[in-house]
């Protein structure tokens, strides 16, 4: 059974990575002399975008493509994930087509960035971009920051003493300087540009096209390539001609490992993840030999913490919800009357709503999450806590002090030298202190040496 159970295992595991490369590997595909790629980057900006445009302008290239179309809906994201999907985009061979789709889409701050470093630029009728202003992000507000809020809207001018507000002048001035360069670059608006970030501007596909912002407004991808074919585009190698005349426009399909890293970066499922793998490494501690909890917990902490990690959240509020799983570890081995695990859910709850405070619209947790799997992950484990310290307080039910407890039947006649009893579902040799014991007769056992018993007629 054992050796079957590791066999299906292993096809299991080998289907799944047959899935994921069957779905993941369109480069083997033959490439097509009129070929245009399109990518769909919808959500926020994260490092699974990243890898989204990396592996599609890479498939791109590989395969001729004419022209790579990213279709974009998003409300902006991460700096980091940004900057390196700009210089992706910047330094790509293929041209890239941003079009911010479909109708209804929006384009928000790192989006508009990203906009800005396309070859070129287009918008539906129906959407809008703008709302580009870099927002702080990683703790939460004291009640004076709160009062002061409307006393420090406008850019300082120069530093001071407050460090707060010197990163607030160094984060706004540096995009402000990053999207004015990116709009000089391909000569679009850079007034507008500006205002995005210090006014948090917003504007219309109309009145992107007047501005210049976009150079395109289009219906659909066929509209969208109709107006693009013939014009001129700036390269890193200088300016390239848009041949876009009867292409074929093929739609890049993530793949399982993509699906699940675009997932698992979600600030809620990151959360999940963790308070799961802190509930099983504790089940595993408190019950040692499951194996199960424990193996699963250690995979989905470690998917929470690194989801954790490349999101803006509050490292007091994880450093709170770690404490909380220490202290419901070491209430295994200290004798603390509850008081270490009512200290872990305090911990664990507070550090959740401080995790639930942080952040930005775009990468935050929601109140509801956190408190449902905050409260439940408590009661659990307040539930597991409580069986563990009512197992120790049972009495032993195996071993020596145990035997001496039972009443055992003789099976034969018992002497100082010889015989057998019936105890514990067990026959045991036995012997006696001198006294005769017959057969049948009731026995306690007095000690034990070895397999052999010694007994006594009761």
């Amino acid at each position: 059974m054992p050796n079957m159970k590791v066999f299906s295992f292993f096809l299991f595991s080998l289907f799944l990575f047959s899935l994921g490369w069957s779905q993941g590997s369109p480069n083997d595909k033959t490439s097509s002399k009129n070929l245009v790629l399109k990518l769909r980057l919808e959500g926020a900006i994260t490092p699974s975008s990243l890898e989204l445009l990396s592996d599609a302008l890479e498939q791109a290239e590989k395969r001729g493509a004419k022209a790579l179309i990213v279709a974009m809906d998003t409300p902006g994201g991460l700096m980091i994930s940004m900057d390196l999907m700009i210089r992706k985009v910047l330094a790509s061979p293929v041209p890239v087509i941003t079009y911010i789709s479909p109708s209804g889409a929006a384009c928000g701050s790192a989006g508009v960035f990203i906009l800005y470093s396309s070859h070129l630029a287009a918008m539906t009728p129906v959407s809008n971009i703008g709302s580009a202003t870099p927002v702080q992000v990683g703790g939460s507000e004291t009640e004076d920051e709160k009062e002061n809020k409307s006393s420090s809207q406008e850019i300082p001018e120069k530093a001071g003493v407050d460090d707060k507000v010197n990163l607030k002048r160094k984060l706004i001035n540096h995009a402000v300087a990053q999207i004015k360069s990116l709009a000089e670059n391909y000569g679009r608006d850079a007034v507008f540009a500006e205002k995005s970030i210090t006014h948090a501007e917003n504007i219309t596909a109309k009145d992107a096209l007047k501005q210049k912002v976009v150079e395109i407004i289009a219906e659909s991808d066929t509209d969208l390539l109709k107006q693009a074919n013939g014009r001129k585009v700036k390269m890193s190698v200088g300016y390239v001609t848009l041949e876009l005349d009867n292409v074929v426009i093929e739609t890049i399909e993530t793949d399982f490992r993509q699906n699940f890293l675009k997932l698992v970066t979600n600030p809620n499922i990151a959360y999940i993840l963790m308070m799961i793998g802190m509930l099983g490494i504790i089940a595993e501690i408190q019950y040692p030999g499951s194996v199960f909890p424990g193996v699963a917990g250690a995979i989905c902490l470690i998917l929470g913490l690194y989801s954790m990690s490349t999101l803006s959240l509050s490292y007091a509020g994880i450093g709170l919800v770690m404490v909380g799983l220490v202290c419901f570890v070491l209430e295994v081995s200290i004798i603390s009357y509850g008081l270490l695990s009512i200290a872990g859910i305090i911990s664990i709850v507070m550090g959740s709503l401080m995790l639930a405070n942080s952040g930005d619209q775009i990468a935050k947790l929601s109140l509801s999450v956190v408190l449902f799997t905050s409260f439940g992950m408590a009661a659990i484990l307040t539930f597991i806590s409580y069986k563990a310290v009512q197992a120790l307080r049972l009495k032993p039910n195996s071993g020596d002090d145990y035997l001496k407890k039972l009443v055992g039947k003789a099976e034969t006649d018992i002497n100082q030298n010889s015989g057998s009893i019936f105890i514990n579902g067990e026959i045991w040799s036995a012997h006696t202190d001198g006294e005769t014991i017959t057969k049948g007769s009731s026995v306690s056992v007095e000690s034990r040496t070895g397999l052999n018993l010694k007994v006594k007629k009761i």
